[in-house]
């Protein structure tokens, strides 16, 4: 007898973009209501991400300017330079999903990372190690005043109405997704409603919850 062909909807491969936005929208999904029409799921992902690439700069930061001995500007520019660049390959790929030139959006992320390092990270930072601070809990400070200020810059500047939506059925297995989606637009939840009635979602929009 002859075994039966397997079926395709149990043994289709997800990508790791396609467990991330799972994980995303389910995590978003657990908020309170009146906070999920406030937040919406791409700052979660974002969040996730952020505290990745916040403990590997505060890895390398330890590691330069306990071990090393570098003066601490230069620790905090070499953990910064190491984080950011893996914030935005990181989100790019995983959480914004964007297919736009890189080149463009290097630039744009560029200012972002500028205003991040000489206005936050040296300015707060190493301002309030200077004053007395303990050199990681001011690292700490200036972290989080960098992590509102880079969500801001990578949604409505570096990524923008360029990042494509991922329907919520490409988040399970053996489904596919529309072969036409709109290049702009946010994602939707994993009811593949938008909260408004339509297919189609707007770049800017902040989602509002069923």
């Amino acid at each position: 007898m002859q075994p039966s062909a397997p079926d395709p909807s149990t043994t289709t491969r997800r990508s790791a973009a396609d467990r991330f936005l799972s994980m995303r929208q389910g995590l978003w999904r657990l908020l309170p209501d009146r906070i999920g029409r406030i937040i919406p799921p791409d700052f979660i992902g974002y969040a996730i991400l952020n505290l990745f690439t916040f403990g590997v700069d505060m890895a390398v930061l330890t590691l330069v300017f306990r071990g090393v001995r570098a003066p601490y500007p230069v620790a905090t520019t070499v953990g910064y330079g190491t984080a950011l660049v893996l914030a935005y390959l990181l989100n790019r790929w995983l959480n914004f999903h964007s297919r736009a030139p890189v080149g463009p959006q290097t630039v744009r992320y560029a200012f972002v990372v500028l205003v991040n390092y000489f206005v936050l990270l040296q300015g707060v930072g190493t301002g309030l190690e200077m004053l007395g601070v303990q050199f990681q809990l001011a690292r700490l400070i200036a972290a989080c005043c960098e992590g509102l200020w880079t969500y801001v810059g990578m949604r409505w500047i570096v990524f923008r109405a360029e990042t494509r939506p991922v329907r919520a059925a490409a988040t399970t297995p053996g489904a596919t997704a529309p072969t036409d989606p709109k290049p702009t637009g946010t994602e939707v939840d994993a009811s593949g409603s938008d909260g408004t009635g339509s297919d189609d979602t707007e770049p800017d929009a902040v989602r509002v919850r069923s």
